[in-house]
């Protein structure tokens, strides 16, 4: 599973065929969501740590007040994915395709040089915590280590 196979299924839930082969394809289950906890804590995650991805789900009422429409009438809807760079101490990094880049993204100038000058940063410490960019109607944020190498890299539905 590639964050490119992956990326149109945002907004889409457990009824969407086509994201549940998906997720089979690389070993996981959508069935594996706990209605429980997606009904208590308005979210459920799938990790996928030998391919360096984490989903997020949203309770389907939830998703509507904070993003919009969800694509189908499902319970679960897919609303971002995390793709982990080198040094997770539970993932494996992500070596597929990064969406909107040319190439790898291992540290912040990869990250300008690719996505562009960001839309939002956060420093602290004079240290760069984050850049924020939105790239086709998506919000990528690339997380980052003190040393400037690549922490994560994030997809998600924007808030309305």
């Amino acid at each position: 599973m590639t964050l490119d196979e992956l990326l149109p299924f945002f907004g889409a839930s457990e009824l969407d065929a086509g994201l549940a082969h998906l997720l089979k394809s690389a070993g996981s289950d959508i069935g594996s969501i706990s209605k429980k906890k997606l009904r208590v804590q308005g979210m459920e995650g799938i990790e996928l740590h030998d391919k360096g991805l984490a989903l997020t789900f949203n309770e389907r009422e939830d998703y509507i007040e904070t993003y919009g429409t969800p694509k189908d009438a499902g319970e679960a809807i897919l609303v971002a994915a995390f793709a982990y760079g080198v040094g997770s101490k539970t993932f494996k990094p992500y070596t597929g395709p990064i969406p909107f880049s040319k190439g790898p993204i291992a540290g912040r100038q990869d990250a300008l040089r690719e996505f562009g000058v960001p839309a939002q940063t956060e420093e602290e410490d004079d240290l760069i915590e984050w850049d924020q960019w939105i790239k086709d109607g998506l919000q990528v944020r690339t997380t980052y280590r003190e040393d400037g190498s690549v922490k994560m890299i994030s997809f998600s539905v924007p808030f309305k």
